[in-house]
This record gives C-alpha cells, structure tokens and sequence, in this order.
C-alpha cells in the first residue's frame, strides 16, 4: 500500500456515518442558512438556535475526571459527533465523525474580587452563546469551566439545538457525571442506544396517515394567528425573560381541574395561552406552535436517548363563545389526542397541508417536564453538589412560554427584543395567570365571559373611553340662537364671499318669516321638511326657519340624479320642499306631491309675520335628517336631535375664537355643514358662504385672506390635495380641521411647516354621532419624526368611544377592536328603519339604564396613553391567501416613500374568489403625460421594493397604478368605486370540488343560473343570491341536461352535493320533522317551530340574515311522516326536543316560533330549563296563548287556503274547493309551496286543524328566562292580546316587544323577515 493510498483510507474512516435529518432538524438547518451571514462552507454570523446551559458545582472538584468525561460522552454518543451539509443537489445530511476534538476550555476568575467574579462569569457566558457554530465542522457543543473560587466551579454547556432537545440535556447531564465518578470509563455504562434508530423509526410511519390527520384539524383555518407580525429578525441578544411562581394553591387547583375532566395540565396551560392569544389578536380561532416530545413509547430506550426528538407542531383553540370552560377543555385534549400519533410529521409539510400560504404562528409553548432536576443539590458526586444557574433556550420565535411543573407552577414568557417592551410581556403575563385563575376555579363559566383585564385595566379602558364630563344640560337650536340674537342683534351672522351679510336680527326675523309660512302648510315638531337650495343665505335662513316651525330639515343633494333626489323627499315623507331660483327648475321636474316653496321668490313671504312663530321645541326634538349610504344600497336616512347639534357646536375643543368665522363650503347634505353652520351661529361668531360649486387650492387661499377666517373643516382627501399644491393657504387659519378617511402625517406635516400659526385639528366621527367624536390636536404629536399615524386623539365633551372585542369587552391598549360610541351627539336612530336602528343602535353595557352605543365598523386601537388610533373600515378589512390585512397598514409604508403623494390601497376581487392587493399612488411630482407612462412602471417597481422592505411578504401589494389624483365622491371622500383595475383574471368560488360527474353537472348549472365563475358542490343556492325566478329556471336547464328535479326539490336540497341524493330511500327532506335548512356552521344553531300548517319552510328566508356561520333548523309536524297526529302542545315539545338534542346535545338552546309554533317553542324552552339546560333565545312571533280560537266552528280550509294566497273562493261546482284549481294556482307561484302536492296540501289541513284544537286547550306554566317577541301590527282590533298582557304573568324575565308592520300570516314575507332576522341577529351575537 503505497503512503497516498494509506492517507485516503485514514481520511475515509474519518467517517462514521451519514445519516437523514429529522423533520425539526431540517427546520433548523434551514434557519441557519437562511440566517444573516451564512457562508458557503456554513458558518453562520449568528444563530437563534444555539442554546445553553449554566450551573454551579460546589464542592472539590476533579477537572481533570470531568473533562475525561464529556470525552467520553463525545465518544458514545455519535450524533453528537455530526456536522450537517448539503449534497450537490441539495438534500441535507448529518456526517458523523468518528472522532472529533473535545471543545473544553477553562478560565479561571480567582484573581478578580469576589464582588467581581459573578459579572465576569455571566460575561463568559454571554460569549459562549454569541459565538456561533460552523455546522459543517463538529461538534455542535461547547464546554467552559470557570473556577469561581477554591470550592465553586461554574460549567457552561453551549450547544447547537439541532443536535439536543431539552429532554436530552438533563439525560446528558446525568450520564456526565456519572462518567465523571468512573474518572471517563464507561465500562460500567449500559451500551448506547443510537440515535439513528430514532431517524429509521421516522422513516417506517405512515406519512399519508399523518398528513391526513393534520388536514383533518386545520381545515377551515382562515389565517395565521400572529403576535408580532412586524417583529424584526432576530439578533444575537437574548430573549428578555418574564418569570412568575402560581402559589401552591392554584397550582393544586389547576391540576385538580385537570384530572376533574380527564385532561392533562399541558392541556389546560394550552388552554389558557389560546384564550390570551384570542383577546390579543381579535381572533375566536388561534394557533400556536408546541414542542412535543417526539419519543415513541415503542422505541426501545427511546427514555435514556441523546438528541433531537422533539418536534414543533400547531395547536388550535377555537374560542368558542358559548362553550364552557370544561367544554373548551375536554374537546381540546380530545382534538389533540386525536394528533399524538402524527406528532412525526415536520412543521413545514404541516404549515403547507393548513394552505395559509406561510407561518401559521409566532408564539411557542413549552412544558418543560423533563426526566432530572438539575438543581439536585446533595447528589452523592464525591462531595460535590450541583445547582441551577441559569438557561438559554433556543427559539426564533418572537414569543415563546414555557411551564415547569411542580408544587408552584413555574411560568415563563420569554420575548425577542423587539417584538414588545418588558412592561407589555409582564402584562401578557399577568392576563395568563389571571386566565388560569378563571380556568382552575369556574369551569362553567363561558369562555365569552372569562376576562384578561384586571379590574384596574377594564377601569382605566373606560375612563380613557371618556371625554370630559362638562355637567351641561341638553339644549335647543332654536334656543340657544335666539339667546345669540338678543345678546348681539347686530353682529354679522352670516356673510358671502360677493360681499353681502345678515346680521343676527335680520337672520331672525327673515327665519320667523318663513317658519310661519311653514307652519300654515302643516309643518309641525317633527315633520321633515326637504331643502334643495344652492349655497347662499337663503340656505342658512331656511334651515332655521324649519326649526323654528318645529320641523326638520332634510337637505337633498343637487348633484344627485333626479331618481334619486325624488325618492328621498319620498322616503322622509316631506309635505313640503324648500328650494331658491337657482334650483326651482330642478324641483319642479321631480314630480313630487311634495308642496314646493322658492324661498327667493315667493310672495307669501312678505306678509309673514316676523315675530318668533313661538313654536314649542324640545332638546329630543329631531332637527336634521341626512342620508348616508348603505351597505344594502338603499340610503339610510340619519335622524339627529336639537341637542346633538348643540353639544357639536359648544364642544370645548371647538371654543376659544378658533371657530368664530367659518366656511360653509361642503354640501348642505353632507353632516360636516352642521359644525360650518352651527359652531359659528350658537356662538355669536359668523358663517361664512362660499360661492357655489367646488373649491380648489386657489379658492381656499383667496377665501381664507379675504373673508378673515379662523377655522374650517375639509374631508382628508380635498385636505390632501390642497397640503401639495398649496400648503401655505390655510397660514390665516386659527385651525384648519381635517377628517373622514385615514389621515396623512406628511400632508399634516407640510401644513404645519407652511403654517406656524395654525393648528391641525385631526376630526374623526360617523354621521350617527354627529359629525366629529374625536379631536386630535396635531401640531405638538407630529413634531418628531417618530409619530407614523395622524392619531384619532380623544373623545369630545361628553362623549364616549369604546374600543371593543367581538363580545363587547374593553379589548387592551395595542389591541384592535371595534368602536362604539354613545353619550353626547348620538343620533336617534335611522328614520322610518327600526330593524336597522335596532342592529346599529344596541344596549350600552357601561352605561346608565336605557344608554345605547352605535356600532361604528370602524376597526381602532388605544394607545397606551389614552390616544385612539384608526386602522380601517371592518368592511376594507380584508382576507388574502389567508392573512388578516389592514389596507390603512400598508398604505401608511407605501406614503413613507418621499415620491408619493397619496396612497389608497385595496383588494379587489375583479375575478371572483381571487383577490389582489392593489396600490393606487399619486407621485409627488407631476410629470408630463408621456413622461409619466414611461416611468410608471419603473416607479411602480421602486414602491414594491420599498414597501418590500417595510412589510411582511404577503402585505405588499401585487400591482402599484400610477394616476394623477384620486378620484372623489361628491362629498371630497375616496370613491374606490371608480379605481380602475390593474387586469387581473382567473375566480374561483368557495365550496369544496365536485366528486361525481353528477354533482360536476349540478355545479355547473348553478353557476350558469347565478352568473358565477365556479359553484362549490356543498354552497347552498340561495346563500349565492338564487331566488324563486332562478331556482325555476335550474330546474329547466337541468331538465334539458337530463337531471329531473323540481322547484321544491332546489329550495329543500339547496346544493348540488345534496341534489344529487334525490331518490335515494333516506332522502325524504323537505318533510322530516327536523328540517336541515342550513346545518353548516360553527355557533350554536337556531330551531324555528312550524306553525299550524305544520310546515318550516317560510323560515328559509331567515339564513341570510343570521350570519353565515350560524346553523338553522326547522321543526315540522309529523303528519307530513305519519298518519298519527299529536294530542298537545306538551307532546309536540317533548317530540321535537328529542330531535333537537339528536343535533345539539346541550345548550345554549335558540328557540324561534311563530303563531302555533310559538307555543311549541315556549313549552320546549320551559322543559329545557327545568331539565338544567340553558336557553339563549326564546322568541315569539305573534304568538298568544288562551285565545278561543272556535276550532270546531271555524271554516278551516278557507282561512288556510287565504293564509298562504290562495282566493278561498275557489270552489267546484259541488261547493267544495276547486282543488284542480288550487292546485295549478299554486303551481304557477314560484315559490316553496309551489312544489306541493294534492296530499301535501290535504296534511296541512289535517295538521291546521289539530294544531288549532291543541292550541286552545294549551295551559303554559311559568318560564323564568327572558322573552323576544314579534307583534304583527296590522288587522289588530282594541280586544288584541299584547306580548305584555298575554305573556306578561308567566314570563319571568324581560319582554322586549318589536312591532312588525305586516299582517299575521304574511310576516315569514322578505320584508318583514328582513326586519326581524336583524333584530334576532344582534341579540344572538350578544348571547353568543
């Protein structure tokens, strides 16, 4: 053998072995390459995942005996002996050295002080662990002794986490000194079990089986639950460490909950860290990452092995409102039992299965019950004892919690700096100790109800939700002008920019003219009175002339279209309609009955009196109704009183000269005119009239030094606009107000530095809260270059904003939420729209008896000091490849960059199901029209690499269009209706893939019929917006296509998965006496009992107004099944809740029932509560008992005939009903009832007629609960029953009574379902 050959078999026995990866170990090597400053050979500048641990040793020490033993543990142990590498094309692998140096050092700190030494020693410490390993070149470890003094050593393990788990170490650490007594020999050792039996245990399992599994408990997952969304990388420092001790007491008691349920107490901590996670995030389903042990019970030694086992996989919470904190218990340690067996399968290939498209989370979960305590102080080491120092565990995760059992629960939040201050993580910790408190002690508690916040914290919520409390009483327009008139008669009160003025005496007596002429044509306190006028005098004099009549006034915008003009005089029911010269052309061509007055040009006027029409008004007193729009297309018409306009206009943060002389510039129509108006005129100060038309920069300018003002208001966008071309024009203003839209800190910046002496006001507040509910002075918050958002600031004088989570709870500081308002300003309601008053308008938890809070949809944030912070519409809010985004986020990185001017951001969904986001820019700098094509792409790729740098991968958005200015609506806000689209293409539907050629058949056909791209097999007709008209012309395509199906057959399957099991023999749906109208869903589901008919069907229009995620059955009449009628009331409820158990085993029960079923429902609700069940929701619709109904004398097929549209006139020539007749009447209606048949109509009239008997001889008993109930107003005589007087002596809760404006047997109609499927909507949200 020649000496080259003998080098190259020395160098290859150099190599034990070459082994797989893990599945956790191929995370971390990614890790470390991915990390700052990985090289080729795979060294690495820093790396999370080196972890450490540190402990005293007193006593005499043998160095020399222990050093032979971490030799000796290098030797047996070959995975401790592996660098990792890729292949060429690659794959990762371990090579396991045969033999490797031991990296052993010593230091010796006898020589510093002994005040001294404990420093050095950390410092030692600290740069073990910042010294980073070469994974190419084992081993992954590290040894330091310190010698602290003669009898005290301090060891220093320091290792990389892709070699050990925690479990190894104190493994490894036992078996260390027990070589240490042998002096290194291992003769008396067991022999090693190698950890490569580990990686071929691995290799055997079922991955299919695995991969299934874990499908299986994330589908539906929507998003990835993260924390720290924009925590930076993390660094060499260490994570900053929260530490608390549970008492001895509470320890107890959460492992006596654990074993009460059969639980273990990991499952309980989990428990507990997925609540917090929900409150922090908004969120009702949460995941985060847990270590499991990864060792096999079926592995033989698998106990006393040294490495990685341990494994990192997601765990769900789903927070479910209603469930109990037992429930939520036992079904998460069933859910996670379910996964033991498929806990092998690598975090990646489990985040790809879940298709969120990244992470699925960012905070971690560790129960470190491990097999050793190293603090074993009195071990027999020769005299030697051992005692915890301290230990680094290794983690990228911004979060991570840990928990070390014992008799005190040792708790521990370990965070990255920068993911949150020391203070925000001892508060996290303290909210999860105050969880577990709830979890250990009250485990039927809901979990809706269990509460992170302290009572100092809720108090300090709803204090910061305040604004001053003035004392001040409720006032009139009317009156407080006239106390303005008589102090200053001839001070100017309004004034044009042409240079004409009135004074407040001639304001009045010109008002008390027209408000007589108003009140002879029938204007009295209340009554709208519509106004369509161009901006001048006359306009501010007919708005005060129509509450001095005690009227209303309702402006209509001009640049409406006519259509739209005239059904809002319609629709506030306006007998008169004020309007000057300039628009009388335009009123008279809208053809309304409405009584037309030019208030510029009618002689009447003049003989008026000019004495106060001495017309009585109140502060509740409604004084200006305005339209916004709604969400379902028709305008909603807002209702304020007198005493919401006062408290605007003598707001404190509006005093003090700033608004003495105003611009009436916005539309009459828009509710930003009630502050141009009204702030100046109930102060003595002067409005000032723009000319007619739309201003621009210029104007302002010229407006503002010419007419002397001193404040004004403009949307955020016009602001904008103006801040760019002209930031110097508001430089005469005490205060320019902006508002409306997520504001700008560089426009806000560069009217502050072109303006010294004047101050920005930053405005929010919806329509229903009387215009402004915030302020935010922000000159002094943007002086600084750190402030990224113009703040909302705080509440006005007597208002209040709540910031709360989705059970209306006062949600943390940093934590979104949604606001509510309530207090001062608040709106009446919306005219002539009780159900959506009702929906908008609810109960103020927090305030006095009778206060209610309008729900905003604005989604915000309170700063820690008290200061509101707008984040978006809930409605912009939107959803791509699974994350939560916020556009106003994105926009505000996007406006950083120093060549935009303006940003607005948003998702379309220009092919259905596929959504983009979409960043619309406004350069700084204007260039010419061919310059500006050329360069727009260029720009548009220098944005993405800057937002790229400022946001996470999937909030940057996928295409930036260039324009000129952002288009506006008519009132100056962003109209992202006339955005133009980028072009993206492709859809798809939501709903699971047809399986069959059947169901791929039917799928087709429904999207044809309803215009869709793609139909999911399971997504119901009528949930993608089909209607009778639709559903019969599905049953003609698919007759052509040779699939025979009725019209009943599509309202009672619904989809095409459940259309396919037409004829099968347990397919009788439609007349099962549990009707399945919408069983998907994850909220507890509302039952609806038939009425005498005995039919459910009326109640398919309900779903739609339920919430998408909320169950729906219906309970019908066994006559439709079987001959046998029932014989009570009391047996038709003991039937049906036996089927509604079948489906809902334990409550809360939701119990909805109309006429006769009303007394079902309520007899079931009594049994339910008297077997210990809870009952949500018993609602009545119209429904009474004791009535004498005359059964045996009534004529009851012509009254059933009548109640479902059918002219009971409708006889043969035998006298009887004419049921050929009927028949094809019924056939021709398009509806559900269209589908039946002679005998199904024949079983209505049997069950009509029993239910009628039965409900006569009905005696209810006492129910303790609370009671909603639905009057059907109309055919009701002077001897009607109330829900009051009929319900009123048995009921022992509340009964909150809602009229319907219907008749009895046409309430399940769309209108009056509609109204009342909003008003059961909220109150199921609040229960849930």
């Amino acid at each position: 053998m020649t000496v080259r050959q003998d080098d190259a078999q020395r160098k290859k026995s150099q190599l034990e072995d070459i082994l797989p990866l893990s599945p956790l170990q191929q995370g971390l090597f990614f890790h470390a390459l991915y990390d700052t400053g990985a090289t080729a050979s795979g060294a690495v500048t820093r790396d999370v995942y080196t972890a450490q641990i540190v402990f005293d040793m007193r006593g005499p020490l043998d160095t020399h005996a222990l050093r032979s033993a971490a030799g000796t543990l290098l030797r047996r142990h070959a995975n401790l002996r592996a660098g990792f590498r890729q292949r060429k094309e690659g794959t990762p692998v371990q090579v396991v050295h045969r033999r490797v140096r031991l990296p052993w050092e010593e230091a010796d700190l006898t020589g510093l002080p002994e005040s001294g030494r404990e420093a050095g020693a950390r410092a030692l410490a600290e740069r073990e662990r910042a010294r980073p390993f070469d994974m190419a070149r084992p081993p992954l470890l590290r040894f330091l002794l310190v010698r602290m003094a003669a009898d005290l050593h301090r060891m220093v393990f320091t290792h990389h986490h892709i070699l050990l788990d925690g479990w190894s170490t104190p493994v490894l650490q036992t078996e260390l000194f027990a070589l240490y007594l042998a002096g290194g020999d291992d003769t008396g050792l067991p022999r090693v079990t190698p950890y490569k039996n580990h990686l071929a245990w691995l290799a055997a399992q079922d991955r299919g089986a695995a991969e299934d599994a874990w499908r299986r408990a994330l589908a539906g997952l929507e998003e990835p639950t993260l924390l720290a969304p924009h925590a930076p990388e993390p660094g060499t420092d260490p994570p900053r460490r929260v530490r608390a001790a549970l008492d001895a007491e509470l320890t107890a008691a959460l492992s006596a909950r654990a074993r009460e349920h059969g639980v273990t107490l990991n499952t309980v901590l989990q428990l507990g860290w997925g609540v917090l996670l929900g409150r922090m995030t908004g969120r009702a389903d949460v995941v985060f990452g847990a270590a499991v042990s990864g060792r096999p019970p079926e592995l033989p030694g698998v106990e006393q092995m040294i490495g990685l086992f341990v494994n990192t996989v997601p765990v769900r919470v789903r927070v479910r409102p209603a469930d109990t904190v037992a429930d939520a218990l036992v079904r998460l340690q069933r859910e996670q039992a379910d996964l033991m067996a498929h806990h092998h399968l690598g975090l990646a290939d489990i985040q790809r299965l879940a298709g969120t498209g990244g992470a699925l989370f960012d905070t971690m979960t560790v129960l470190e019950n491990y097999p050793f305590d190293p603090d074993a102080a009195g071990t027999d080491l020769g005299g030697l004892t051992l005692h915890e120092v301290d230990g680094y565990d290794a983690s990228h995760y911004p979060y991570t919690f840990a928990a070390v059992p014992g008799p005190r629960l040792s708790l521990r939040l370990d965070h990255r700096p920068g993911a949150c201050s020391a203070a925000d993580a001892e508060r996290m910790m303290r909210r999860y100790v105050r969880l577990l408190e709830t979890i250990a002690h009250r485990p039927d508690l809901p979990l809706a109800r269990a509460d992170v916040l302290d009572g100092g914290e809720r108090a300090l919520a709803l204090r910061d939700a305040r604004g001053t409390r003035t004392g001040r009483g409720p006032g009139t327009v009317t009156g407080r002008f006239a106390a303005v008139a008589a102090a200053h008669p001839d001070a100017e009160a309004v004034r044009t920019t042409a240079g004409t003025s009135l004074t407040y005496a001639a304001l009045d007596e010109r008002a008390n003219r027209l408000a007589h002429r108003l009140t002879a044509l029938g204007v009295r306190p209340d009554t709208p009175v519509a106004m369509l006028l161009e901006r001048s005098a006359d306009l501010v004099v007919a708005s005060l002339a129509v509450l001095k009549a005690g009227g209303a006034y309702a402006p209509i915008h001009h640049g409406h279209p006519p259509e739209r003009m005239a059904w809002t005089i319609d629709a506030i029911g306006a007998p008169v309609l004020l309007t000057d010269t300039a628009m009388a052309g335009r009123a008279s061509a809208l053809g309304t009955p409405a009584r037309v007055v030019v208030v510029d040009g009618d002689a009447d006027l003049a003989a008026s009196p000019a004495t106060d029409p001495g017309v009585p008004c109140h502060p509740e007193q409604l004084a200006y109704v305005v339209f916004t729009s709604g969400s379902t297309g028709v305008p909603k018409g807002v209702m304020l009183r007198h005493r919401d306009v006062v408290d605007l206009a003598t707001d404190t943060r509006l005093s003090a000269g700033a608004h003495d002389r105003v611009l009436v510039h916005s539309a009459h129509a828009f509710d930003a005119s009630l502050y141009e108006l009204w702030t100046p005129l109930l102060r003595g100060g002067t409005a000032v009239m723009a000319p007619p038309g739309r201003l621009h920069g210029a104007d302002f300018e010229r407006i503002i030094a010419a007419e002397r003002l001193t404040g004004l208001f403009l949307t955020t966008t016009l602001f904008n606009l103006v801040a760019e071309e002209r930031p110097g024009a508001f430089a005469g203003l005490r205060e320019v107000l902006t508002g409306g839209e997520a504001g700008s800190p560089a426009a806000m910046r560069k009217v502050i530095a072109a303006c010294p002496g004047t101050e920005v006001g930053h405005v929010y507040g919806p329509t229903e809260a009387t215009t402004y509910t915030t302020y935010a002075g922000l000159r002094g918050r943007l002086a600084g270059p750190g402030e990224s958002a113009a703040v909302l600031g705080r509440p006005l004088d007597d208002m209040r904003v709540y910031v709360l989570d989705p059970w209306l709870r006062p949600v943390a500081p940093g934590v979104t939420g949604e606001a509510y308002i309530a207090g001062a300003g608040l709106a009446r309601g919306y005219l002539g729209r009780p159900a959506l008053t009702a929906e908008r308008f609810v109960a103020d938890p927090f305030g006095a008896p009778g206060d209610r809070m309008y729900r905003t949809g604005d989604l915000m944030r309170r700063r820690p000091g008290g200061d509101l912070e707008y984040l978006d519409r809930a409605d912009f809010q939107v959803k791509v490849r699974g994350f939560r985004i916020e556009p106003g986020e994105i926009e505000a990185a996007v406006a950083a960059h120093p060549g935009v001017a303006h940003v607005a951001v948003v998702a379309r969904e220009d092919a259905p199901g596929v959504k983009h986001l979409v960043a619309y820019v406004v350069p700084a700098a204007r260039p010419d029209d061919d310059a500006a094509r050329a360069g727009a792409s260029a720009f548009g790729e220098e944005l993405r690499s800057f937002a790229a740098e400022r946001l996470p991968e999937y909030m940057v958005p996928a295409a930036f269009v260039v324009l000129g200015t952002l288009p506006t609506n008519a009132n100056g806000k962003l109209d992202r209706a006339a955005l133009p689209a980028p072009g993206f293409g492709g859809g798809a539907r939501t709903g699971r893939e047809p399986r069959t050629p059947r169901e791929e058949l039917l799928c087709g056909l429904f999207a044809r019929v309803l215009g869709l791209e793609r139909v999911g097999a399971d997504v119901g007709f009528f949930d993608l917006g089909g209607d009778s008209i639709t559903a019969l012309r599905l049953v003609t395509l698919a007759r052509q296509a040779g699939l025979e199906i009725t019209p009943r057959d599509v309202f009672t399957h619904q989809t095409a998965a459940a259309l396919t099991r037409l004829g099968e023999p347990d397919d009788r749906l439609g007349f099962e006496v549990l009707l399945p109208i919408r069983p998907a869903g994850s909220r507890p589901p509302v039952f609806f009992v038939h009425p005498a008919g005995g039919l459910a069907w009326g109640y398919f229009r309900f779903p739609r107004h339920l919430g998408d995620d909320r169950p729906v059955y219906g309970l019908q009449a066994r006559a439709f099944t079987q001959a046998e009628l029932p014989g009570s009331i009391e047996e038709m409820a003991e039937d049906y809740l036996a089927r509604i158990r079948s489906v809902r085993p334990s409550g809360p029960y939701h119990l909805v029932g109309w006429s006769l079923g009303g007394l079902v429902a309520y007899e079931a609700a009594r049994r339910l509560r008297a077997a210990g069940e809870r009952v949500g929701l018993l609602a009545l619709v119209d429904a009474y008992h004791g009535q004498d109904l005359e059964a045996e004398k009534r004529e009851i097929l012509p009254e059933l005939l009548e109640s479902i549209g059918i002219d009971a006139r409708m006889v043969a020539a035998d006298g009887n009903p004419d049921l050929e007749q009927i028949m094809a009447v019924l056939a021709e209606r398009g509806d559900a009832l269209a589908t039946l048949g002679e005998d199904d109509l024949v079983n209505v009239y049997r069950n009509y007629e029993n239910g009628l008997r039965q409900a006569e001889r009905y005696r209810p008993g006492p129910f303790p609960g609370d009671l909603l109930f639905f009057t059907a107003t109309r055919g009701r005589t002077a001897a009607s029953p109330t829900a009051r007087s009929n319900w009123g002596p048995l009921v022992g809760g509340d009964i909150e009574d809602h009229p319907i404006d219907a008749e009895h047997h046409l309430l399940m109609e769309p209108g009056p379902v509609a109204e009342m499927g909003a008003i059961l909507a909220a109150r199921l949200d609040k229960l849930d």
